[in-house]
């Protein structure tokens, strides 16, 4: 038996391998979607191997030529649309699979209507192509800074892509009529790139979706849980890297510490089913009314903090106040009742990076006193860090 032999039989076995384990994946890993459809994948690709090991079971090479073609694209396709529910990209899937069965067409046209070896060879590859280089641009944009999971999984594929490239290319050369010389420098290669790109995709896919799960466990001991904010530790975590940010970036920085008024008569009138609701409703319309480079923060009860970035110092010090009264202008709803809310503001203007927040949380929660003092739902203002 000859090495390709053996090299088919290990890629349908890694296969069905692979698409075993990206099915428990799915099972143990909170069950996403994209986990069962590149289970898929590698279910379809397995499909694709066994039929290539059984080609000369078919009775006509027409039958056997346009099922392997067809299981090579649907397994790259449902790879792809993995990819773009796992990053929520802005592709249209269904013009993909509009696109595959054009192929699909154009295959067997220059199969069968005007034969042509070496079209017949190529365009599926090449449809495979672009959609791994697709693949890779949706993994490289998914996040401003790529882990070192998708820069791998970026890397396999861009170099998966190259050589099938290459692969297609030397099978058009053949033209309309099998050239012996280009179908083996075509299969060597095709033998070469596809056994460790099958296997180097798969790990770093895995790898990504254990790196999602990290971060996932992150986000979950750094939020809050009721309102969605960041929980005190988050906001400690990431609100000096964010200052220093703003600061590098010249902008005008305010940090606000500000609670719900009279909070615990809300509780003790609406009990803390009602509390909750104020709580939770506020925070949203808070978030509304800030940009997402801005952080808040749940630092405990009903007391939160921003810290917040503007091109002008006029722009970040009236923040506070538009707040204050988007969230003192609408009752709230609950149940049968409209609980009226209000909050009071402590803002602090923060001029250098190497201020700690904890200092500003401090001067920003004696403003905060001062507002209380004045008779609540106001904006009051510390002294500016010099």
């Amino acid at each position: 038996m000859s090495p390709i032999f053996f090299t088919l039989v290990t890629l349908f076995l890694t296969s069905i391998i692979w698409a075993i384990i990206f099915l428990m994946s799915w099972y143990t890993l909170g069950k996403k979607t994209y986990a069962l459809i590149w289970s898929g994948a590698f279910i379809v690709s397995a499909c694709q191997w066994a039929t290539v090991l059984a080609k000369s079971w078919f009775s006509s090479d027409i039958t056997y030529w346009m099922l392997a073609t067809s299981f090579s694209m649907l397994s790259v396709l449902l790879g792809t649309w993995g990819h773009c529910m796992r990053t929520k990209a802005n592709i249209n899937v269904p013009y993909l699979c509009i696109f595959a069965v054009l192929v699909s067409l154009a295959v067997y046209y220059f199969k069968v209507i005007s034969p042509h070896i070496g079209l017949s060879m190529s365009l599926y590859i090449y449809y495979d192509v672009l959609l791994l280089i697709l693949n890779s641009i949706i993994i490289f944009q998914h996040r401003e800074k790529s882990r070192p999971a998708e820069i791998g999984a970026v890397t396999t594929y861009l170099l998966c892509a190259l050589f099938l490239f290459v692969a297609a290319t030397i099978a058009l050369l053949q033209g309309t009529q099998v050239n012996n010389d280009y179908l083996k420098l075509y299969t060597m290669i095709n033998f070469i790139t596809v056994p460790v790109a099958h296997v180097g995709m798969a790990v770093f896919i895995v790898f990504i979706m254990t790196s999602d799960l990290a971060e996932e466990m992150e986000n979950l001991a750094t939020t809050d849980v009721l309102t969605g904010c960041l929980n005190r530790r988050g906001f400690y975590q990431k609100a000096q890297d964010q200052l220093t940010s703003f600061i590098n970036e010249q902008k005008h920085v305010c940090l606000i510490y500000w609670d719900i008024d009279v909070f615990k008569t809300i509780n003790d009138e609406f009990g803390h089913a009602g509390g909750d609701k104020a709580l939770t409703e506020t925070a949203k319309r808070v978030q509304k009314q800030i940009k997402s480079s801005d952080i808040i923060g749940r630092i405990g009860g009903e007391e939160f903090v921003i810290l917040v970035g503007r091109a002008t110092y006029q722009e970040a010090e009236e923040i506070a106040e538009r707040l204050r009264s988007c969230i003192a202008s609408t009752p709230i709803k609950y149940k049968k009742h409209k609980i009226n809310v209000t909050a009071s503001f402590g803002v602090i203007d923060i001029k250098e990076h190497d201020v700690p927040i904890e200092k500003a949380i401090d001067l920003a929660d004696k403003a905060l006193y001062l507002a209380k003092e004045e008779g609540r739902n106001k904006v009051a203002r510390a002294s500016a860090f010099a």
